[in-house]
């Protein structure tokens, strides 16, 4: 199993690492072998041979930086897409797949365009404690969203917020979906935060991977007390 961990030193503002520590381990778990590479900024990219690719958040000027370096392989992650591998951009990296970003400097920056979404920069930024609906598990996600954009035109969100912002003011939709790969500005980090959605990827990862794969229940004590002790105090907010 290889895992690509895109600008891991550069888009990880809220310990985004960790959601590829905790799906290396649930792979482990399931008993695969895991290998992880890692490759920033004056690295070459080849999505190529690899299960899943991950990119976390990072400060508006880090992801430009990312966006400028990504630039120059928009055609193999488009690729890497369309041959079915599995993929999660979070923060403010989901909108590096997007059409463009329309920055507070008045330039628009033109991104990998495997969707036709457009994100708009702005001066207010929008925070606060989220709640997620996701159709395909029975448990709500919670998380944290912490940005200053909003996207326009998503065909496919990949959740529906209860609490908190979703894609722009006054839509619900959060976050988007293209065959495998999903973008969400749900941050925590989400897999953490989450236990349920990190089995539900894992599932599908370990279905491309393996032919007859079913998940092995595990339990995560900690992470499951964690995650009720969250959501109850979310749902509990006016």
């Amino acid at each position: 199993m290889k895992i690509l961990h895109l600008y891991a030193d550069l888009m990880n503002l809220y310990g985004e690492y960790a959601n590829v520590w905790s799906l290396e381990h649930a792979l482990m778990e399931q008993g695969f072998e895991v290998q992880t590479d890692r490759r920033t900024l004056g690295d070459a990219l080849d999505f190529s041979g690899y299960d899943f690719i991950y990119c976390g958040s990072g400060t508006e000027r880090s992801q430009k930086a990312a966006l400028a370096h990504l630039s120059g392989y928009f055609d193999g992650l488009r690729q890497a897409a369309l041959t079915g591998t599995h993929a999660l951009f979070t923060g403010n990296a989901c909108e590096l797949l997007g059409e463009s970003i329309l920055g507070m400097d008045g330039k628009e920056y033109r991104c990998a365009g495997l969707l036709d979404f457009t994100v708009r920069e702005h001066r207010t930024r929008f925070t606060g404690d989220a709640i997620a609906e996701f159709p395909e598990i029975s448990a709500p996600l919670v998380g944290f969203v912490n940005k200053c954009t909003e996207l326009f035109r998503i065909q496919e969100p990949l959740f529906s917020m209860r609490l908190g912002m979703g894609n722009a003011q006054g839509d619900p939709g959060e976050g988007w979906r293209y065959r495998n790969f999903l973008g969400t500005h749900l941050i925590g980090p989400v897999l953490v935060k989450n236990p349920a959605f990190l089995d539900w990827l894992v599932q599908r990862i370990g279905e491309s991977a393996r032919d007859g794969f079913i998940l092995r229940p595990v339990r995560r004590e900690y992470e499951e007390r964690a995650y009720r002790t969250t959501y109850h105090a979310l749902k509990a907010k006016p």
